[in-house]
């Protein structure tokens, strides 16, 4: 790509950022929302795609880790739901479509540059 191309391509994805974090403070589903701001249904949903996919590369990579039957107690409030996991030292985080777990290997490096990238895409957590 080049040097135009990926400026270009950087103020699509700025434009189309802030029509997410828009539509997600609107209150009006996505399908009410393009309506109302005449934008196409199925343009939303590729640049949501490509923003999500740009946020996740921008991640680093975890280890899988296997649970077997974690108990989870979950509380719930406004649009943020908390669960804590019985069995050991950790907490999920739920924020409308994304989910985060934290545990005491997580290190303090990685919480805030995965929070940064939330609050980038999704603007509302």
């Amino acid at each position: 790509m080049t040097k135009i191309q990926q400026i270009k391509h950087q103020k699509s994805m700025d434009y189309w950022k802030q029509l997410v974090i828009a539509q997600q403070q609107s209150g009006f589903s996505v399908t009410e929302y393009c309506r109302q701001q005449d934008i196409k249904y199925n343009a939303f949903y590729y640049w949501l795609r490509k923003i999500r996919e740009e946020a996740l590369e921008s991640l680093p990579q975890l280890p899988e880790k296997s649970t077997t039957n974690p108990q989870v107690a979950v509380l719930s409030a406004t649009t943020v739901t908390a669960a804590v996991q019985t069995q050991s030292s950790s907490l999920k985080l739920f924020c409308g479509p994304v989910s985060l777990e934290v545990n005491e290997q997580t290190s303090n490096e990685m919480l805030m540059q995965t929070l940064r990238c939330i609050k980038e895409v999704f603007g509302i957590c």
